[in-house]
């Protein structure tokens, strides 16, 4: 997906389950589907659930358009997946 995957290999795939994991997280803690999720970042629907059901990576641009419309600053988002990742508990 040219230049704009957040990150690639072995590491990557696993940082990018771990953001996934955490937008649906956060969309739960929101009541939100994905269509309101949708809506809210300007992501089309189809789109949004290739990149949560992991069949695309998501791109830089609409990772940051996802975190906005979340109500969170995209570096948060992968400091909890990080978190995540590394087995700490996270909201």
């Amino acid at each position: 997906m040219g230049g704009y995957c957040c990150l690639m290999g072995n590491y990557g795939n696993d940082i990018q389950a771990a953001i996934v994991t955490q937008i649906k997280a956060e969309m739960a803690a929101l009541d939100w589907k994905q269509p309101e999720l949708a809506k809210r970042s300007g992501v089309s629907t189809s789109s949004l659930h290739r990149y949560l059901n992991g069949e695309r990576d998501i791109a830089l641009p609409v990772f940051v358009e996802i975190a906005n419309a979340l109500g969170i600053p995209f570096a948060e988002l992968v400091t909890r997946a990080k978190r995540r990742l590394d087995g700490e508990n996270v909201q």
